[in-house]
């Protein structure tokens, strides 16, 4: 489940069950120590509101509407929703809902790739929300994540969105953009010289070719070397419980960012 605070309307990470990519709500951190807690009728309000903008997006993503998803997206954020944590919140988990729905049959594949359109056209639009906002990833030092695709992953909305929050927290992250081999993976570890690699993978039969790369990650020397984590929907949704040589995420938020 996708937890956002009741109270500042910001995502916050999120809850088991995984592959329910519904709103739940409590409190952040800052909110529940300054007290909030007490303003129950608030966060009711905040509450519903956010569920009626996660349902209202959805469906204009469903009927391909940019103008109606760049109406409710400024509606949101005049309430004090944070566009990243609209992307990361809210876009990101409908990306895995239609993808579960492409897998069962029950969106074609040319609905597939409407809805893929549309989000490319919603993240340029938070995109230039952010920077008008002064919201945008701030300069870090790189050495920190590298996003990358599991082979066979052929869409980068999902770690471009990624990149996008993981650059609001003040942590640095470049992208892999699309497919690429070993000696390509090693030259770009060389480079940016991150703590992590972060893979996300979408399918159960990625799972090989992603211990693959770990196990080659791990030959590498130590000081090169960056943590392997394999996060994505098949890890979200408990269809791969391991991976050799990899650490599981299912919410990122949970990760040391020091």
């Amino acid at each position: 489940m996708l937890k956002w605070c009741s109270y500042c309307q910001r995502f916050t990470g999120e809850a088991p069950e995984y592959g329910d990519f519904s709103i739940t709500h409590g409190l952040c951190a800052d909110c529940e120590a300054k007290h909030y807690w007490s303003l129950e009728g608030r966060e009711l309000a905040h509450a519903q509101f956010l569920r009626d903008i996660f349902g209202r997006l959805f469906i204009a993503g469903r009927n391909n509407n940019v103008q109606t998803a760049k109406a409710v997206i400024d509606e949101a954020i005049g309430a004090s929703c944070r566009p990243v944590d609209i992307l990361i919140g809210m876009i990101a988990p409908m990306l895995y809902q239609i993808g579960e729905d492409w897998k069962t049959g029950v969106l074609s594949v040319e609905g597939e790739h409407r809805f893929t359109a549309f989000c490319e056209e919603v993240i340029e639009l938070i995109t230039a929300r952010m920077s008008a906002l002064g919201q945008a990833p701030r300069a870090s030092p790189s050495g920190q994540f590298l996003l990358m695709n599991a082979p066979g992953n052929t869409h980068t909305l999902a770690i471009r969105i990624l990149a996008l929050w993981l650059g609001s927290r003040g942590v640095h992250a470049e992208i892999v953009d699309g497919p690429v081999d070993f000696a390509g993976l090693h030259k770009r570890l060389v480079a940016t010289k991150p703590r992590y690699l972060l893979i996300s993978m979408a399918l159960a039969e990625q799972r090989e070719a992603v211990a693959d790369i770990a196990r080659r990650v791990a030959a590498l020397p130590a000081s090169g070397r960056p943590h392997v984590i394999v996060g994505g929907y098949a890890v979200k949704t408990g269809l791969v419980p391991a991976v050799a040589g990899a650490d599981l995420v299912t919410d990122i938020s949970s990760l040391d960012f020091g």
